[in-house]
């Protein structure tokens, strides 16, 4: 379908592009990859054609229909319904010739074409019918439905909607016009998770009628959305049979295989640059000597990936202490307008508790948390907070109200407490990922994704023990997503979290508060259990499936017996595991002990004074230590992986457990 041969693109003196090429099969839905401004967006508008190659070329199969997601709409006077149904230019083409023939043939002064007429209008109704026009509104409908537009938003004017729901509404023409090759360029940024759950299973009920090439930092949604992944790296393209995970996997292991073979070439070359050295000079090992330079040189030296960094990690400074009962709501009331967004709402937030609030857009998640936040003041009833509660709100505002002229220090500084010196200042930005000179980077010269950081690091600066969390994965990259991830999970204090990341969501939430129909109800079962509901078409009455089952709060498949057998597994894992887990942590501080003294020894070793006749005693001992410490290591090690393998397989087995019991097998 697709053929990218040897391309180059060089963009504001970046060379993006280099020599990059690629193949893309009907039906294939391929996750596109790689690091912030690598020019996956780039190469997206040169597939359409929008931007030209340096060099090489991009082939299209004959007839093969593209359509890009875009960020702009032209018209904002058009309805929604209208906008979306002209993603099909052909549909909307011969619509309106068709009304144009009507009014012709109603046009007595036209009576000699009325034949040609009458025949042309056969042709379109033909033509029409193969389209499926005239469900044409309905299959509109039920797009703009799953994306979570309101029955009566498609008679809305564009200009109407806020620029979020414009997105949407892009989305939904492209998904109606249904092209051959569908790019899509960050299209869960602007859903929610429940929206994003409905395009994820619309892609994969059309899987094999049209390609797709998707750019997310959405890992969850890349996993469940794809099957082939290609990384765009240092202007190269590398293609990968299979899903994001997968091909993570397969990189870890492409990664250790290229360090193995770079530290026995590096061995190999110190041998025989040792051996040039010592005998370059002696006139009898010069035919030695000369061939070691030859098979030095014949050596080609292994490029270590750039990814052999570890991963960032954020770190949250500990909460200030508080009790055990942080937050009550009692008979919570609010509405705009003649609009009752919640009404009757009682909840209670204990320490330590990680909440995911979920919902359809403007059921009344951002207003939970204004009203906690006390931003916003209840109609009626109350927010009951316990002492030594602070609450803290992040939302996509809050990078609006960064000072672009100041610098990442100075502007932390303005959010830190008076005690906070520059030390625990620059400290805690090491900790956001910003390190060394990056603090001195000015607000306006920041990336979406850094802003993020700075906004989140004012938000811990507050000495908050509450959080609470509107979307605050949105324009971060893969890798700062896993580590505010696990940022979260290490969180002592008490949160409660929206996002559309199912990742995010499922690893650092313990339970689910449902918003719907002015109701906030605990969900008694998984998140997977949720959206399966909320993807269901939508029943008389306007109601989603998803609302409907929340009103019994229950999960179909039994929750509380899934709950109740999940927990017997983990307590059993945990209980099975604890001396192994006890042992290896152990180990890993006896290994880091004896590494380090190795360390010593060797740097010793590798001064030539220690080879001096007065040092031959200290000399031997070390020499003696040495042996002993290898010795030691090596069986430290063995104990280590053999050990780690166990917990390992009893994870495995968990985890297998686990699925089977989540599936209903047992």
């Amino acid at each position: 379908m697709l053929t990218i041969d040897k391309i180059n693109k060089n963009l504001g003196g970046r060379q993006l592009l280099d020599q990059a090429e690629l193949l893309i099969n009907p039906g294939e839905r391929v996750g596109l990859i790689g690091p912030n401004g690598a020019g996956k967006t780039t190469l997206l508008r040169m597939i359409l054609g929008e931007m030209e190659c340096d060099a090489g070329s991009i082939r299209m199969r004959g007839g093969v229909r593209i359509g890009l997601l875009r960020q702009e709409i032209q018209d904002d006077s058009q309805t929604l319904m209208a906008m979306t149904l002209a993603g099909d230019p052909e549909l909307t083409g011969l619509r309106g010739e068709r009304d144009v023939i009507q009014h012709h043939l109603l046009d007595p002064t036209r009576a000699a074409e009325h034949d040609a007429l009458v025949a042309r209008l056969g042709e379109i109704d033909l033509r029409l019918t193969t389209l499926n026009a005239y469900a044409a509104e309905s299959r509109a409908a039920a797009i703009l439905t799953g994306l979570g537009f309101a029955p009566e938003d498609p008679s809305r004017p564009l200009g109407s909607f806020s620029g979020g729901w414009r997105m949407r509404a892009q989305l939904a023409r492209l998904l109606f016009w249904a092209p051959d090759l569908l790019l899509l360029d960050e299209p869960t940024n602007h859903l929610d998770l429940e929206s994003a759950a409905w395009l994820e299973n619309h892609l994969k009920k059309n899987a094999g009628a049209q390609a797709l090439v998707i750019v997310s930092h959405d890992r969850s949604f890349l996993n469940r959305a794809t099957n082939v992944t290609v990384e765009l790296e240092n202007g190269r393209l590398t293609r990968f049979s299979g899903p994001f995970d997968a091909w993570l996997e397969q990189k870890a292991m492409n990664l250790q295989t290229l360090e193995k073979s770079a530290a026995r070439i590096n061995r190999r070359r110190e041998e025989l640059e040792c051996f040039i050295r010592r005998f370059r000079a002696k006139a009898t090992k010069a035919k030695q000597v000369q061939s070691r330079v030859k098979m030095l040189a014949k050596l080609e030296p292994v490029q270590k990936a750039a990814s052999g960094v570890g991963p960032p990690r954020i770190r949250f400074p500990t909460p200030p202490a508080c009790g055990m009962e942080v937050l009550k709501t009692r008979r919570l009331k609010k509405g705009y307008g003649d609009r009752l967004i919640l009404d009757d709402v009682g909840l209670e937030l204990k320490r330590g508790e990680k909440i995911g609030l979920v919902g359809i857009n403007g059921a009344g998640k951002s207003t939970l948390l204004k009203l906690i936040a006390g931003d916003i003041t209840p109609d009626s009833g109350q927010v009951l907070l316990s002492e030594r509660i602070k609450v803290a709100r992040f939302a996509q505002h809050a990078l609006e109200t960064l000072n672009p002229a100041q610098t990442v220090l100075e502007s932390a500084a303005t959010a830190a407490p008076d005690h906070f010196g520059d030390t625990a200042l620059r400290t805690l930005l090491g900790g956001m990922l910003f390190s060394g000179d990056a603090v001195k980077t000015r607000v306006a010269d920041l990336s979406g994704g850094e802003r993020v950081r700075l906004a989140l690091a004012h938000l811990f600066l507050s000495g908050a023990n509450l959080l609470l969390l509107d979307e605050p994965a949105n324009h971060l990259d893969m890798a700062a997503r896993a580590a505010l991830e696990e940022a979260l999970i290490d969180y002592p204090g008490a949160l409660i979290l929206v996002t559309h990341d199912r990742d995010l969501m499922e690893a650092s939430c313990d339970a689910l508060w449902v918003v719907a129909n002015g109701k906030v109800t605990v969900w008694e079962g998984t998140l997977e259990g949720y959206l399966e509901q909320a993807i269901r078409d939508e029943p008389a009455g306007g109601a989603s499936g998803a609302a409907l089952a929340v009103q019994a709060g229950r999960d179909p498949r039994d929750p509380r017996e899934i709950r109740r057998l999940t927990a017997q597994v983990r307590d059993r894992l945990r209980a099975e595991t604890q001396q192994a887990r006890k042992r290896l942590e152990k180990l890993e501080k006896e290994i880091e002990t004896l590494e380090a003294e190795q360390g010593r020894i060797q740097a010793v070793l590798a001064d030539p004074e220690a080879y001096a006749d007065a040092a031959r005693e200290s000399l031997k001992n070390d020499v003696a230590r040495l042996g002993q410490l290898e010795g030691r290591l090596l069986e430290a090690m063995t104990t280590w992986e053999a050990l780690s393998l166990e917990v390992a397989a009893q994870e495995s087995e968990a985890e297998s457990e686990l699925a089977r019991i989540r599936a209903g097998e047992g």
